[in-house]
């Protein structure tokens, strides 16, 4: 009877015992996954956690330094915790299905991918909607663009960064060809190429290309001679593709090819191995994106002396329109910040502040688009040349054009381009080939509705706003 009463006594007080330790677990996992939701005691400030989601790895450290520095002071005194979470290549599924089961955080990237679509399905909402957006709005006025920003006369997003486009020089080969000013129109470009080549001796010529990398295409040769045509293949003020208009660098670039003046082999070259041959101190000019500060600077470490220029024009009188960017947004709005919405839109700003965005400036993390976060920051940017490619005091940004919304026969335009710099259409000249190309496109542009191609169409202020004189 004994044994019996003390069997039971232990078993009460081992169960008794687990019960505090349950109690003790659930609490601790409570406040791990709540705290952000519960009351400060001691100020007796609501504390609510404000999920911010994105797959821009390349800033994580310094923006978790930034973030900590938040949730210690602003965060603490107005009652926010901001959450953070950087996805990897699987993010626009994440945040796809995410929003499906109606889980998705109250700010995250917004992406081309996925824009129009979140819109359309009303999983994120207009930044007017918090209050305080509409303030934050105006400081991109005249810049905010349809289709890209603005959709249905309301924002959904704001440009945050911006991708430059520059031409850069190896000043070591123009010195031993003898060359005195850097090119300022294409046809210079194609005859300091000529006198670079000859002084290589076979072992350094002019110009590279990497035909295996059709994004070269767009992002060395269209995009950044915006600037001499005032699109980058659809023109928004006469609603059609005109890549005939690129004609110009396209037949400067060929005329390289015809005078030997390429690396020999570029047709088998990706874009890597090109830039790698200019980091070698072998190419004498290569046009460039923002992001080949990295590339020159950390992945292939340039062994010559380079510097950066603007683009040539395609004539002596200059470029006729301003330097074009590529503007990306930060983050978006999901329907959860409508119960949130004053605490999400502090954390939209303070993601948005010029303070921030000059700290990305200079660890070369980001060209932010409004200049006066380049006016604060406090010293250079860590890379060379990144603050040359964030010199463009007089841009615009690049518009979104119907491309991807078309089902066009034949060769879309970077394989067009890259077949006449392979040699597939020397039995033709450049202008016919690019003239047959826009009648291609606006064949299948005709097929879009009225209202799939009304809403590509800019107003008249922006367009407007892209000329330079």
């Amino acid at each position: 009877m004994k044994n019996t009463i003390e069997k039971a006594v232990i078993v009460l007080m081992t169960v008794f015992i687990s019960i505090i330790l349950l109690a003790g677990c659930s609490k601790n996992d409570s406040i791990d996954e709540e705290f952000a939701d519960d009351s400060d005691t001691k100020t007796g400030i609501r504390m609510e956690k404000i999920r911010v989601w994105t797959d821009n790895a390349h800033e994580k450290d310094l923006r978790l330094q930034q973030i900590e520095e938040f949730n210690n002071t602003i965060g603490k005194e107005k009652g926010i915790t901001i959450e953070y979470t950087v996805y990897g290549s699987n993010y626009q599924d994440t945040i796809k299905k995410a929003a499906q089961r109606g889980e998705a955080p109250e700010l995250f990237r917004p992406t081309g991918a996925f824009l129009l679509d979140f819109v359309n399905s009303g999983y994120m909402v207009p930044i007017s909607n918090l209050p305080g957006g509409d303030a934050l709005i105006e400081q991109y006025e005249g810049s905010l663009v349809n289709n890209q920003h603005v959709f249905d006369g309301k924002t959904y997003a704001l440009p945050y960064n911006l991708t430059t486009y520059k031409f850069i020089i190896n000043e070591d080969l123009f010195e031993k060809a003898g060359i005195k000013e850097y090119p300022k129109t294409w046809e210079e470009v194609r005859e300091a190429a000529r006198l670079i080549t000859n002084a290589g001796d076979g072992k350094e010529f002019g110009w590279v290309l990497g035909l295996k990398s059709n994004w070269m295409m767009s992002t060395y040769l269209t995009r950044p001679n915006g600037t001499n045509v005032g699109h980058v293949g659809f023109n928004h003020e006469t609603m059609k593709f005109e890549f005939s208009a690129f004609a110009p660098v396209i037949e400067a670039v060929k005329g390289m090819i015809d005078d030997g003046s390429v690396f020999p082999g570029f047709e088998g070259l990706d874009a890597d191995a090109a830039r790698a041959q200019f980091a070698e101190g072998r190419i004498g000019m290569i046009p460039g994106a923002s992001f080949d500060t990295g590339v020159y600077n950390e992945q292939f470490p340039a062994k010559c002396n380079w510097t950066v220029i603007n683009i040539p024009s395609f004539t002596k009188d200059g470029s006729p329109y301003k330097e074009f960017a590529d503007a990306t947004s930060l983050l978006g709005v999901g329907t959860a910040a409508l119960d949130k919405a004053e605490k999400t839109f502090e954390v939209l700003k303070f993601f948005y502040s010029d303070e921030n965005a000059a700290q990305m400036y200079e660890h070369s993390l980001y060209i932010p688009f409004r200049q006066e976060a380049i006016d604060l920051a406090t010293s250079e940017p860590v890379q060379k040349g990144f603050a040359d490619f964030a010199n463009v005091p007089n841009k615009v940004i690049m518009l979104p054009f119907p491309d991807t919304h078309i089902t066009v026969k034949g060769d879309a335009y970077r394989e067009t381009i890259m077949k006449i710099f392979a040699g597939e259409y020397d039995n033709k000249d450049v202008d016919t080939v690019l003239t047959d190309m826009d009648r291609r496109y606006n064949k299948a542009l005709y097929e879009l509705s009225p209202q799939e191609l009304e809403a590509f169409k800019q107003t008249a202020e922006i367009l407007e706003g892209f000329k330079a004189r």
